[in-house]
């Protein structure tokens, strides 16, 4: 008779198996758990890195804002002060003295029309940032002619001998190298003639606090063609 061997397994054994595949599966679940953490970790990171980013975009853009508005501010000012010395410049092509100046050879000249001792009439002339007029060439002492012949009348110059008798000068303190004095003049009657007068028949000495009409005198503005004006205005 053969013998039938018995193939049943040692209940043991059995639960031995079950036990370990048990282990591995809560090994697994466990793995599974702390991977699922991690990930959370991660997205939990991202996410708060996102959002810190957004922030500051934020905060860059409002920032950016600011110095967008404040360089069109800027922009629109300078525009303004473009155009500002733009229509200076046009007026300038366009008169080079001041209302009631005439002009000559660069200068300016005004016949003042009112009464005053010479001192007065020089600190006026100086109050409209010129001077009495000083007489350098036989040019301009024409053109002054002209604009006497005009206007009849005696005016002061910006001549005189106050410091030193015989000693004339202009006033910005340069030496006399043009006259067209009268003839024999000066001459000092009464021995108080230190300012110059000039009329239609040329310059004579006369006491500095006789009341008398005056001539100022300034440079005109520099001539600006109009042509060029519009290649930066147009």
């Amino acid at each position: 008779m053969r013998h039938i061997k018995n193939n049943t397994t040692d209940p043991s054994e059995r639960k031995t198996g079950q036990e370990t595949a048990g282990g591995r599966s809560s090994i697994t679940s466990t793995h599974l758990d702390i991977a699922c953490f991690i990930v959370l970790i991660i997205s939990l990171a991202i996410a708060i890195g996102l959002r810190v980013q957004v922030l500051q975009m934020d905060k860059n853009m409002t920032g950016l804002n600011g110095k967008i508005q404040n360089m069109s501010e800027t922009l629109e000012k300078t525009r303004r002060n473009l155009r500002a010395i733009c229509t200076a410049l046009r007026n300038c092509s366009e008169s080079l003295c001041p209302s009631g100046w005439k002009v000559h050879n660069h200068h300016c000249y005004r016949l003042s029309m009112e009464s005053k001792e010479w001192n007065s009439a020089k600190l006026q002339c100086e109050s409209l940032n010129s001077h009495l007029i000083i007489i350098n060439t036989e040019q301009e002492q024409n053109f002054i002619n002209k604009s006497v012949e005009n206007n009849l009348g005696t005016y002061w110059i910006g001549l005189t001998d106050r410091e030193t008798e015989g000693n004339w000068k202009w006033v910005d303190g340069t030496p006399v190298s043009f006259t067209r004095w009268e003839q024999g003049e000066p001459n000092n009657v009464n021995g108080n003639e230190n300012c110059t007068i000039i009329r239609i028949n040329g310059w004579n000495d006369a006491s500095c606090t006789d009341r008398l009409s005056f001539i100022c005198e300034k440079r005109a503005l520099p001539s600006v063609e109009a042509a060029d004006i519009e290649k930066y205005c147009s």
